[in-house]
């Protein structure tokens, strides 16, 4: 699995684990490896979904504090916010991508999974931490 399908998987990852947020890491990827059908996660996604998880609140709080006045991040889409959770761990975390590769890699999964009106929202938020 590559990298950018290791963080398509994450970014799934974390979109359930924001709608369940009870579950631990463990449960979470237990749940996706069933869901997808996959044999077993990548080093990358792992890393990913554990960081992100673990990490979750500063996360948000970041990502909030970015947001228009009187916004927040609960009107966001949650599947928005799971691509900017991942990229912003990315950015903050990882030794493996550049943080503007890691802004890249967000809009090319808003091409997968979101609406296209999106990208300039989630570019415009992700260049805050860049």
């Amino acid at each position: 699995m590559n990298q950018h399908e290791s963080r398509k998987v994450a970014m799934q990852a974390v979109y359930l684990a924001n709608q369940e947020p009870d579950l631990t890491a463990e449960d979470v990827e237990a749940k996706i490896v069933a869901t997808l059908d996959l044999k077993q996660l990548s080093a990358y996604s792992k890393k990913l979904i554990e960081g992100v998880i673990s990490d979750r609140k500063d996360l948000q709080s970041e990502l909030a504090d970015h947001l228009k006045k009187d916004w927040r991040l609960e009107r966001v889409s949650q599947i928005v916010v799971a691509i900017m959770e991942v990229a912003l761990y990315e950015i903050k975390h990882s030794n493996e991508i550049d943080a503007k590769a890691a802004v890249n890699e967000a809009l090319n999964l808003c091409d997968e999974f979101a609406e296209p009106k999106e990208k300039p929202f989630i570019n415009g938020i992700l260049a805050n931490f860049v």
